[in-house]
């Protein structure tokens, strides 16, 4: 069986796992993981894909006298983003590369070499898009990345702003995934208008989601805009991962799809 995962995020790593732990025993079924790209964000001048990371990094934490203690001793710059050796290294290393024209599609392939994870990693676009979540304190509003909202406490949101969104596109082989897959688990979360929505939004996206033969299966469905949730017309999981999977049908024979006949 052919399985997709979109969006993945740090905070929906569980969904992952427990699709692995379905498909551990079950050596013909591949597993596609689609990364959100929609909170990446520039902090010291490198970029970081904290998404993308927790599909690859194993956990650890800063080091005593390490580069990321180092930086945080001179407080001058996003005190509120967290990282790690491995994902200031990794961060390094991205900057470099995108830096040199390899899009991050790219990129991804390059350093999931290293780790081999059980599962085809595809970032959700190669486009760079900023997302600005405006809040309004003491009567003034401020924008602030994604990523500083998600670690502050409650703020009242007046409006996201997402630079660059308008001409995204989603990354290679995202809709071939979709489209090719026997089962999709679209997860969102409570910061589902962050990520979920926007990798929805991407041009042919929920075309492919609901012009697929496959079962396409819902977490977190609440956290969706209603009017999204109902276009999408997913089956929501309401147990565990594995009990739903395991109801999952073979895809329709090719040729019963608009996608078989464009």
């Amino acid at each position: 069986m052919r399985i997709t995962v979109l969006p993945l995020t740090d905070t929906s790593t569980d969904v992952l796992a427990d699709v692995l732990a379905f498909t551990s025993d079950r050596t013909e079924d591949r597993v596609t993981v689609i990364a959100s790209t929609f909170t990446d964000v520039t902090v010291h001048g490198l970029r970081f894909s904290p998404d993308i990371d927790a599909c690859l990094l194993p956990p650890s934490t800063a080091l005593p006298g390490g580069a990321v203690e180092e930086l945080a001793a001179y407080h001058v710059d996003a005190e509120w983003f967290p990282m790690t050796e491995a994902s200031l290294a990794a961060a390094v290393l991205r900057t470099r590369l995108l830096a040199l024209g390899y899009p991050l599609s790219q990129v991804v392939q390059a350093m999931a070499s290293r780790f081999s994870p059980a599962f085809s990693l595809l970032p959700a676009s190669d486009d760079a898009v900023e997302t600005l979540v405006v809040v309004e304190r003491d009567g003034q509003e401020e924008a602030w990345p994604a990523r500083r909202f998600r670690a502050a406490d409650p703020q009242r949101v007046t409006r996201v702003v997402r630079t660059g969104i308008e001409g995204a596109t989603a990354a290679p082989g995202v809709l071939r995934a979709l489209r090719q897959a026997d089962a999709i688990i679209v997860r969102a979360d409570e910061y589902a208008a962050l990520d979920t929505v926007p990798v929805l939004e991407l041009p042919g996206v929920l075309d492919a989601l609901t012009g697929t033969r496959a079962t396409v299966l819902l977490s977190g469905g609440d956290s969706l805009p209603s009017e999204l949730r109902s276009r999408l017309r997913a089956t929501e999981i309401t147990g565990a991962v594995a009990e739903a999977l395991a109801g999952v049908e073979p895809a329709a024979p090719a040729g019963t799809t608009v996608w078989d006949r464009a």
